[in-house]
């Protein structure tokens, strides 16, 4: 939990880590004297692929230190102080840049109306996104992130010039996020956010729990409380509140992306849920609904997958012109 809470502090200092003032610099570096707060903050760089950031930061509070302990010093054994060339010297030089880029764009001619109304509606898009059961689709959204949608699935789209939105409404989704930092990413999943600026993650909305899978960059999740997550981290909520944080087994795309079901260590009746998404007659289960199961379905033949887990539990499974009914072999 210790852990947790020092990525979450790191995550909000890299957020704010360019609108820093004088005194928010001075706080970072008094933040950053800790060896915990240090490693915090180089993973969550890492993950968003600047680890130079984590180590201009951290030799500024070196050096901030040195100051300190100089300024300390008997006036009598004073000697020159060493000149350093910090992070944040090097920002004002970048701003010095960035000024002189705006002022060359600023010279060149202006687009006429045409191009610039043209441009507008790309910033604005809203959509709705569902797949039937035992399909899947993907879709490309104006900002160019991919949205991928398992079977049985519905989610809305918002976006527009401050934010991107997207409404979870049902199912799962894959979600390949745009890099664009001015406007952050927002899935929207009952009384939960995830809030991502550019990153790959897995959101499996069930009945009673969601599960959430980062497979790239970082994501803040807002739930009872923020939790952050990294690279190869999920987190799974039951009723909208934190469960428990794992370590991903899949971390190059979620199972279902490839055709197959995962289920480890679950209750049937959940795992009979997430085989709903690809049948297209509901299950009806006789037996008891909190058995555990684990093991991999091949998802090209559902209802023999269906008929491979009834097996592998010791039930029958009885198919009716309008439903499937799991009941006890025994019976």
């Amino acid at each position: 939990m210790e852990q947790q809470k020092h990525l979450d502090q790191a995550a909000d200092w890299f957020d704010r880590f360019d609108e820093l003032d004088e005194k928010g610099k001075i706080a970072l570096s008094a933040w950053l004297s800790e060896e915990q707060h240090q490693i915090a903050f180089q993973r969550i760089a890492q993950a968003f692929g600047q680890p130079e950031v984590a180590m201009a930061a951290i030799n500024v509070a070196a050096n901030r230190c040195d100051d300190t302990s100089l300024k300390n010093d008997n006036a009598a054994n004073k000697k020159p102080r060493p000149t350093y060339v910090s992070y944040w010297a090097m920002a004002a030089s970048f701003v010095t840049v960035a000024v002189l880029v705006a002022y060359l764009r600023l010279s060149q001619p202006t687009p006429s109306p045409e191009i610039v109304d043209n441009a507008v509606p790309l910033l604005t898009q809203t959509m709705q996104l569902a797949s039937s059961k035992a399909q899947r689709i993907s879709q490309v959204l104006n900002d160019g992130s991919a949205v991928h949608l398992n079977g049985d699935s519905q989610l809305s789209v918002n976006h527009n010039a401050t934010f991107r939105e997207v409404n979870l409404r049902k199912g799962q989704a894959y979600f390949d996020v745009a890099h664009e930092p001015s406007r952050p990413f927002i899935v929207n999943i009952d009384k939960v956010k995830v809030h991502v600026v550019g990153t790959a993650f897995d959101i499996d909305k069930l009945s009673d729990k969601t599960v959430i899978r980062v497979y790239d960059g970082i994501v803040k999740i807002i739930a009872d409380k923020t939790h952050t997550l990294i690279k190869g981290e999920g987190i799974v909520l039951e009723n909208n509140l934190w469960s428990q944080t794992f370590r991903l087994t899949d971390d190059q795309l979620p199972a279902w992306r490839s055709g197959w079901l995962d289920i480890y260590n679950e209750p049937l009746y959940l795992a009979v849920e997430r085989f709903s998404r690809y049948l297209q007659k509901p299950v009806e289960i006789n037996v008891d609904k909190d058995a555990l199961l684990t093991g991999r379905f091949n998802l090209s033949e559902p209802e023999a997958a269906l008929q491979l887990l009834a097996s592998a539990q010791g039930l029958t499974l009885e198919e009716h012109q309008d439903r499937f009914v799991l009941t006890d072999t025994a019976r």
